[in-house]
């Protein structure tokens, strides 16, 4: 094994600041609910920490837990409170190998006209994240993304989500293997996904909690159980 890969192997844990608190100091038990508020909070202390991957993994996932709050769709939801377009047709003519010059000229602007980047189109790139660690866009549900990949990129700004998109192929007139593709801004993503909690929020403070079935021992967020004197002097 490389020296990188004993070193991942032989992680231990340090006290973590994020379970500190004034409950803590007097012996009770603290606990960080998986409410949306503190969600988008730790995804963006994970970008501001260079943690890119945490940070895509967590913002990305979000809509499925304001959605779940309130019975809605994860699509609806990123239509309703990420104001992103989505029409919910299929793009399969868009996602095929051949076209041809004008076909593709057509289709960009078909693109642009049904919106860039879309609800569908994030909710591929989640299910893309989530399931396979990956950007490439394949399985149930692909049909409804034109893009055979989304990528995310740091571009050094938080407006606006594209950074870019545009189509690959193999030809002049006639071209093969084709495909469209499209870059986000993983900053521009989750300043946006911040707004839209934010709004979600007002709309009822009470959904800024964790969901639970509230019966028997009540296992919601991350419990710190370790004793008071592993517990840092702040």
């Amino acid at each position: 094994m490389s020296e990188r890969l004993d070193v991942i192997a032989a992680w231990k844990p340090r006290p973590s600041s994020g379970l500190e608190s004034d409950i803590n100091k007097y012996g009770f038990p603290t606990v960080v609910h998986r409410a949306p508020s503190r969600l988008v909070e730790e995804c963006e202390k994970a970008f501001d920490a260079g943690l890119l991957l945490a940070a895509l993994s967590l913002v990305v996932t979000i809509p499925d837990v304001c959605a779940k709050t309130v019975g809605m769709q994860y699509i609806d939801w990123c239509v309703k409170y990420l104001d992103l377009q989505n029409t919910g047709e299929k793009m399969n003519a868009e996602r095929r190998d051949e076209k041809s010059q004008s076909e593709i000229r057509e289709e960009l602007d078909a693109i642009t006209a049904r919106g860039i980047f879309t609800a569908s189109d994030l909710y591929q790139l989640r299910c893309a994240v989530v399931h396979a660690g990956s950007s490439v866009i394949e399985g149930k549900g692909e049909d409804y993304s034109p893009y055979k990949v989304i990528g995310v990129c740091v571009h050094g700004d938080a407006h606006g989500v594209v950074a870019s998109y545009g189509h690959t192929g193999a030809g002049t007139e006639n071209l093969k293997d084709c495909a469209y593709d499209c870059v986000i801004k993983l900053e521009g993503l989750i300043s946006l996904m911040a707004k839209g909690v934010v709004l979600f929020l007002e709309e009822d403070p009470e959904r800024d909690c964790e969901k639970t079935i509230k019966t028997g021992i009540d296992r919601r967020g991350v419990t710190d159980f370790r004793p008071l004197n592993r517990i840092p002097d702040r």
